[in-house]
């Protein structure tokens, strides 16, 4: 084995050791990147999980439709109710205007 030789296989482990470093980094890069697209899942699945938290069930939506139901029964009674009450008041009011 001449120094040529020797020089040679040198100069290829060089660069054997450039590309594996080289390699390494990029694959760590990767892994980091991914590490850090897993927190931010994480982190937008934990915002979601606590915002469905507060969203009503479907049962407790159909309580307050019936509610919503009860209530639209009632005030069409009530306006039902106030009809002759604005009829009586039209009638005094045009008996004011009219005798005064």
């Amino acid at each position: 084995m001449d120094i040529e030789q020797l020089n040679f296989s040198f100069e290829a482990m060089r660069w054997i050791l450039t590309a594996a470093i080289g390699s390494y980094a990029w694959f760590v890069g990767r892994q980091s990147a991914s590490a850090k697209e897993l927190l931010e899942i994480r982190t937008r699945l934990i915002t979601l999980e606590s915002q469905m938290k507060q969203v009503p069930s479907t049962q407790e939506l159909h309580v307050v439709s019936s509610k919503l139901e009860r209530i639209d029964e009632r005030m069409s009674g009530i306006a039902e109710s106030l009809q002759p009450i604005s009829r009586s008041l039209d009638r005094v009011n045009a008996y004011l205007l009219n005798h005064k």
